[in-house]
């Protein structure tokens, strides 16, 4: 993959070349809502991983897989979005994923997420009163995965939706506005 920026942009390249499924981990398996089937450890290889910081202040991150299912010929990934792989209960899920840390490429630093541009704290920091957390406007752009935001960032000079990283979502400097 060329120089991947995003998770968005990152599952597009995937899905370009053929990860096409999205898995997740139900009941200790692999699980494709689309084929509504699950996969026990041992039926699946994991071709590449990512792990994008989604902060830009290295206090979270996302993690990426790319899976090839074997003996099915059907390739698609699964996103780690909340660290939910390291509270799963079954330590042979844990193992299978964590054992490809090794090959993990490391991205950080992107100026977009979920294809809205991103607002870092120190950007933040220097006009604090520029920013607006949104709750339940029906006016969100649509997200990329196919949900509905919930709450967005709004620039109010600039006026366009983007995207807070969490250190600024916890700053009560933040003005939130429901609709």
């Amino acid at each position: 993959m060329n120089n991947p920026k995003d998770l968005v942009s990152t599952i597009a390249d995937l899905n370009r070349q053929g990860y096409t499924h999205e898995f997740r981990i139900k009941n200790k398996q692999l699980f494709s809502d689309q084929l509504n089937k699950g996969f026990a450890m041992e039926a699946f290889s994991i071709d590449d991983s990512y792990t994008f910081s989604t902060d830009g202040e290295n206090d979270g991150s996302e993690l990426l897989f790319a899976i090839t299912l074997m003996g099915e010929n059907i390739k698609g990934f699964l996103v780690d979005a909340y660290s939910a792989l390291e509270t799963v209960e079954a330590s042979e899920v844990r193992e299978k994923f964590n054992a490809n840390n090794a090959h993990i490429h490391h991205l950080s630093d992107a100026e977009t997420k979920y294809g809205l541009p991103r607002v870092k704290k120190e950007v933040f920091n220097k006009s604090p009163e520029r920013y607006i957390f949104r709750i339940g406007f029906p006016d969100f752009p649509a997200c990329p995965f196919g949900n509905k935001f919930e709450a967005l960032g709004w620039d109010t000079k600039d006026e366009k939706y983007v995207w807070l990283v969490s250190s600024i979502i916890k700053d009560n400097r933040l003005v939130r506005k429901q609709y």
